[in-house]
C-alpha cells in the first residue's frame, strides 16, 4: 500500500462530509458573508478615533 492509496482512502470520508446541497451551500455562504460583514464593521468601529477623558465642569458656589 503506497501513500496515494492511503491519502485517497482518508479523503473519501472527508469529501463526503462536505457534500452539501445547493440550499445548504447558500445558507453557509450567507453565514460567512454576515460574519465577514461583522468583522469589517468591528474593524471600522475600532479604527475611529476615541474621545478624550471626561472632565466635569467646575463647581459653582451656592447663592
Amino acid at each position: 500500500m503506497n501513500w496515494k492509496e492511503i491519502a485517497s482512502a482518508l479523503a473519501l470520508p472527508l469529501k463526503a462530509c462536505f457534500d452539501l446541497t445547493v440550499s445548504e451551500r447558500r445558507f453557509l455562504l450567507g453565514l460567512l458573508l454576515l460574519f465577514c460583514l461583522g468583522l469589517g464593521a468591528r474593524a471600522l468601529h475600532q479604527r475611529s478615533g476615541r474621545p478624550g477623558p471626561y472632565t466635569p465642569p467646575p463647581e459653582q458656589p451656592a447663592p
